[in-house]
């Protein structure tokens, strides 16, 4: 599964809270997972990944759809 610790994730607009546009994430940690509305979500934290590939210092917790994930690196 693509939410584990350590990978790089990308997931569309829609299928994460809170933000606009593709979301691509460092998972530092999984806090939790379990259904929400009929799917299977995660709560995240980590950091945002810049274009370049390096990390976005502040960190960030988001809420993810598992079924979306694409994992990237």
């Amino acid at each position: 599964m693509g939410v584990t610790t350590g990978n790089v994730i990308s997931v569309p607009e829609g299928s994460y809270c809170y933000g606009d546009g593709v979301l691509k994430m460092y998972i530092a940690e999984v806090v939790s997972r379990g259904p929400y509305d009929g799917q299977v979500w995660a709560e995240v934290r980590g950091h945002d990944v810049h274009p370049d590939g390096t990390l976005v210092a502040r960190e960030r917790f988001a809420f993810v759809r598992v079924d979306q994930v694409r994992v990237v690196s």
